[in-house]
């Protein structure tokens, strides 16, 4: 959309110009973007319950105001989300994901307020990112995060890039609604009943360290944790009206954390690793492999990547998540048009029980302002002792979605 009307720039420059202090209201560079998009899923199976549909209908958008100041110092931001889900009332909701005033001067940037923040470089597993909680009842694969209140603060220099986090408050994971909505693994996640290690519950203080740096071939990432875990524990609570409910445990942990990317011609070479104490306890994670893109594939002006990882998990069945001895495989195949058209073809193998996870991610603009993407997620395979996946077995998707941007 660019800049939005006249009256509405005044008034934006002029808030802008009380809070930060700085920069003038007739200079001040004023860009408003964002996208509305209808989508529908569909799950061919059926669920556990009548009360689970096998379509459901939402619609969710976002928008971004950015204000910058003449000199280019000062930045404010403000992203927020929504959506609507016509079935589960958890999908339903609404979430900053960026409200932040940026101040950038020479090697030195502080950032206040909300923000989302990635770090990390494999492809199925993001062992190192920490920093915000999961946007869980958005999307099944992890890669959508809820915004993060925080303080942060970094110095650029020749020997790379330091940046220090104060996190204030927690975000919860959010679950799907257990009555209605899909994908559910058949149980109540009872997230009014989380538990807290810390005394402080959500507004414990978390802190976070990070260096970044880049040498020949090689960027390489250094991380410090010390706070709330993200990904909950699973302990069992009290019965509900299926009989099964369990509560959401939150513990403090510390957790030192590695990613290291090289970029050897057609080749990436990846690897992230932690160490992790939670409860007295220390365990070790990792995740690497390699992504290999064949370049003007078959002369067709196309490219083919392909990706090949391993995900460990000291902890094995007692870690609170599936991926703990996994290979993942996948093909991204990028058309290079005008239409930006990509597909992506993934699959996940356990080795301890046999279970198979196959998924398809494929996009295409259709006209200017337009984007059509299509996602399909199926369980193959259920192993034997792989109690998420045989609660998962009937929860193939299919989701399609028209995004219109602005």
């Amino acid at each position: 959309m660019g800049s939005p009307p006249a009256r509405l720039r005044v008034a934006l420059a002029a808030i802008f110009t009380a809070v930060t202090g700085v920069g003038s209201a007739v200079a001040l560079d004023i860009e408003l973007s964002g996208y509305v998009e209808p989508e529908w899923r569909h799950f061919p199976n059926d669920g556990p319950t009548p009360t689970h549909e096998h379509d459901f209908g939402s619609i969710a958008g976002e928008v971004e105001l950015a204000l910058f100041s003449p000199s280019g110092n000062h930045t404010v931001i403000i992203t927020p989300f929504a959506r609507w889900d016509e079935h589960d009332h958890e999908r339903s909701h609404a979430d900053l994901r960026e409200a932040k005033y940026q101040y950038v001067n020479g090697d030195w940037e502080i950032v206040v307020g909300i923000d989302k923040v990635f770090w990390g470089v494999t492809e199925f597993y993001h062992l190192v990112d920490i920093i915000n909680q999961t946007d869980n009842v958005e999307s099944a694969d992890g890669e959508q995060k809820l915004g993060q209140p925080m303080l942060r603060v970094s110095l650029s220099r020749d020997w790379g890039t330091l940046t220090g986090f104060y996190l204030p408050y927690f975000r919860l994971r959010q679950f799907p609604d257990p009555v209605t909505g899909r994908p559910t693994p058949g149980i109540t996640v009872r997230d009014e009943k989380a538990i807290f290690e810390s005394k402080d519950k959500r507004f414990n203080p978390d802190a976070a360290l990070r260096y970044t740096q880049t040498i020949d071939v090689f960027d390489i990432g250094l991380s410090y944790f010390k706070g709330t875990a993200r990904t909950p524990v699973l302990d069992f609570g009290p019965e509900t009206y299926d009989g099964v409910s369990v509560v959401p445990r939150y513990d403090l942990i510390s957790q030192a954390g590695i990613d290291v990317q090289a970029t050897i011609g057609p080749w990436l070479l990846k690897f992230e690793g932690t160490r992790r104490e939670q409860r007295n306890k220390w365990n070790t994670q990792a995740t690497g492999g390699v992504e290999y893109t064949l370049y003007n594939f078959f002369d067709t002006g196309t490219d083919l990547g392909i990706v090949a990882e391993y995900m460990y998990d000291q902890r094995r069945m007692d870690a609170p998540h599936p991926l703990n001895d996994d290979i993942g495989f996948g093909l991204r195949w990028t058309a290079n048009d005008a239409q930006s058209t990509a597909v992506l073809l993934g699959g996940l193998y356990d080795l301890e029980t046999d279970s198979t996870a196959i998924s398809l991610e494929a996009e295409r603009r259709l006209v200017t302002s337009f984007k059509a993407q299509l996602e399909v997620r199926l369980q193959e395979k259920a192993g034997t002792g792989d109690t998420l996946a045989q609660a998962l077995k009937d929860e193939d998707m299919v989701r399609f979605r028209i995004a219109y941007y602005f």
